[in-house]
């Protein structure tokens, strides 16, 4: 018996990083999975992946910012499953420029991919979930909602609001038996990461430096995390951020 026999999951962002690696899990664990994501070719390719080691997957091309295709991915998941069970919102967007540099346009973007995103999802999901009797809401936030630099001021504005999001939304939800809560991710062996800095060895990335574990997170550290917090594991947990950052926040300086 896998821990998501018979659970119906939307994740998002599944072409690449935390979102591949937990469809991958998910799927492994017994969920049937609708993929979502814009770039359509990895898209496709990592669920094609999850069939042929025998999950049962789709993908779905979705503009999570986008009102239409969030409800044509809600609508598609209930015509192929029956419901939705299961919402992972993992898909985001980061920027690295000085506010002042920073134009209306780009602000957003961010916005809207990383915070909107959540909203229009959660709107969707939230009242399927109840009429089958419940169901587990994992907003992805980040580390910079703690702790952060410069030059990412939408991105850090976004994911602070996820947190601030998921209480609200924990506290909506819980008469329905739907429980919502959002992960901090720290450093983790990402596109999103390790692009922005050029072609380093990812045990040479700056920031390891600074992480007490000494070393960069694995997607799957977080699918882990993803899975232990939609399934009766943590069945008495709402509301609630979780920090999976190597340490990274724990320092004063």
């Amino acid at each position: 018996m896998g821990a998501f026999d018979g659970k119906i999951a939307i994740i998002t962002g599944t072409a690449q990083g935390i979102g591949k690696a937990t469809l991958e899990r998910f799927a492994r664990e017994g969920a049937k999975v609708v993929a979502a994501d814009i770039k359509d070719p990895q898209g496709q390719a990592a669920v094609n992946a999850v069939r042929a080691a025998g999950g049962d997957a789709i993908y779905v091309h979705c503009d999570v910012a986008v009102a239409v295709d969030v409800d044509a991915l809600v609508r598609t998941t209930v015509e192929t499953y029956g419901g939705v069970d299961v919402l992972v919102s993992n898909a985001a967007y980061v920027t690295y420029t000085l506010l002042v540099d920073t134009s209306e346009e780009e602000w957003d973007r961010v916005i809207n991919i990383n915070l909107r995103s959540a909203y229009l999802l959660s709107r969707r999901c939230m009242p399927i979930m109840a009429q089958r009797g419940g169901g587990s809401i994992v907003l992805l936030s980040s580390v910079h909602a703690r702790i952060t630099a410069a030059t990412v001021t939408p991105y850090v504005a976004s994911k602070g609001g996820i947190v601030s999001l998921t209480r609200c939304l924990a506290l909506e939800a819980a008469p329905h038996q739907i429980r919502v809560n959002c992960i901090l991710p720290g450093a983790i062996a990402t596109p999103m990461l390790l692009e922005n800095w050029g072609d380093v060895p990812e045990e040479q990335h700056p920031l390891v430096p600074r992480i007490p574990m000494r070393r960069i997170g694995k997607p799957d550290e977080i699918a882990r995390v993803c899975q232990f917090l939609t399934t009766d594991e943590s069945s008495y947990m709402t509301g609630t951020e979780l920090l999976v950052d190597g340490g990274l926040a724990a320092h004063f300086d």
